[in-house]
């Protein structure tokens, strides 16, 4: 292995990729500057004077942008809640104005009667544009590597600095055969694809800094994601955050209201990593459970007695008596049944669970539970409530106004 190419080797390992595209885009630019300023000099041409202003000009944005990046992801601004990503938005929409900027310049400062050597001059721009193409790949590959849209925006300012040149190179040429006004609409040609570049850039950076949508396909594309998730019973609100490249998610959900905060937590988790699986940019999902209001459930309570103002019974298999409550919106029911389990001797839980599922039981309240019958309320998804106080009716009233406990087992 030659000493060169070890040399090389080695300054490719000192500098990460993206800063090596950073710096070839810098050194091409660099070039063009070069030409175009050697080119004005030999010829006093006004055009390649401006032209080389311009370059200047966009060095000047590209350093800018590299300095805001640096900012965006120090450890200052991931202090805030959003970050500083919208500073992004803030320098392509600046960005956008300068190009504007640079598109009136080249119009009204593009006097004719100040040009001159023509052919020399085209040849000088038509040259200087070659070295853009290589700065606006590399700018643009540096992007993804960077994840910056502002940086994107700036390789697209560039690629249309060359439509820009080369309709210049054109203008001045052909300026030599068919007089002024081929010079002119050439310009004027380059004037529209600057404006058309300038409208493009600050179009999102507009949306972001207004909080308002990039993609509306956005939310229907996260509705379909979030379907998929069966403890969510209703989406009720989804709303977006676009700041530079991140997005950020807040979504309201409905849940059932059983589903304790222990339940509830690893749910939203599994959301939040599906969605920035699924959906590019998004930077943090923040997921908010709203408990959904029940209208129909049936629950069935273990009583000592025949009366539904007795004790609850400290036992529920073996309980003496089961006031069952049908609740339909505002309408409650109950029944109160004698319990046949007690005199049976075994699997009194089997039997006890296929009762509550022939009964379409959806809620147990009572004080105790044993392992076994947990265990079976669990795996058929019927909910169990702890309950120590007075009565059946008192423990009715807890349930709707979601103020019982879920049953644990220790």
């Amino acid at each position: 292995m030659s000493k060169k190419y070890l040399y090389l080797n080695l300054i490719f390992n000192v500098m990460n990729k993206r800063n090596l595209m950073i710096i070839l885009s810098f050194f091409f630019v660099f070039i063009s500057f070069v030409i175009r300023i050697i080119g004005s000099l030999l010829t006093g041409n006004i055009a390649l004077i401006i032209e080389s202003l311009h370059i200047f000009m966009d060095v000047f944005i590209t350093l800018t942008i590299l300095i805001v990046i640096k900012i965006i992801y120090s450890k200052q601004s991931m202090k805030f809640p959003y970050g500083l990503f919208k500073l992004e938005d803030m320098v392509s929409f600046i960005l956008a104005i300068i190009i504007i900027y640079f598109s009136f310049e080249l119009i009204f400062n593009n006097n004719y009667h100040n040009i001159s050597g023509m052919t020399v001059s085209s040849i000088f721009e038509l040259i200087s544009v070659i070295p853009l193409v290589f700065s606006s790949i590399y700018k643009i590959k540096a992007s993804r590597l960077f994840n910056s849209p502002s940086l994107k925006n700036d390789g697209i300012h560039t690629f249309a600095d060359i439509v820009e040149g080369l309709f210049v190179s054109i203008g001045l040429y052909l300026t030599n055969y068919f007089g002024v006004i081929s010079y002119y609409f050439s310009i004027m040609i380059a004037f529209i694809a600057l404006i058309v570049t300038s409208y493009l850039i600050g179009k999102n950076a507009i949306l972001s800094l207004l909080d308002l949508p990039h993609d509306p396909n956005l939310k229907i594309k996260m509705m379909g994601l979030l379907k998929n998730v069966k403890e969510i019973k209703n989406v009720k609100d989804i709303r977006f955050r676009w700041a530079g490249p991140s997005v950020f998610v807040e979504i309201v959900v409905e849940m059932d209201p059983r589903l304790t905060i222990d339940e509830a937590h690893p749910i939203t988790e599994n959301i939040e990593n599906m969605l920035k699986n699924n959906i590019e940019g998004i930077y943090s999902v923040t997921v908010h459970v709203e408990p959904v209001k029940r209208n129909d459930f049936k629950v069935l309570i273990p009583l000592s007695n025949e009366n539904i103002n007795s004790e609850i019974d400290s036992q529920l298999g073996r309980a003496n008596y089961y006031a069952i409550f049908e609740i339909k919106g505002e309408s409650i029911k109950y029944d109160i049944r004698k319990n046949n389990l007690i005199s049976k001797e075994n699997l009194v839980g089997v039997d006890f669970i296929k009762f509550l599922l022939d009964e379409n039981v959806t809620d147990v309240i009572c004080k105790n539970v044993g392992d076994i019958i947990y265990g079976l309320l669990v795996s058929r998804d019927i909910y169990c409530w702890y309950f120590d106080g007075k009565n059946a009716e008192e423990a009715i009233k807890m349930l709707i106004e979601n103020k019982l406990k879920k049953f644990k087992i220790q």
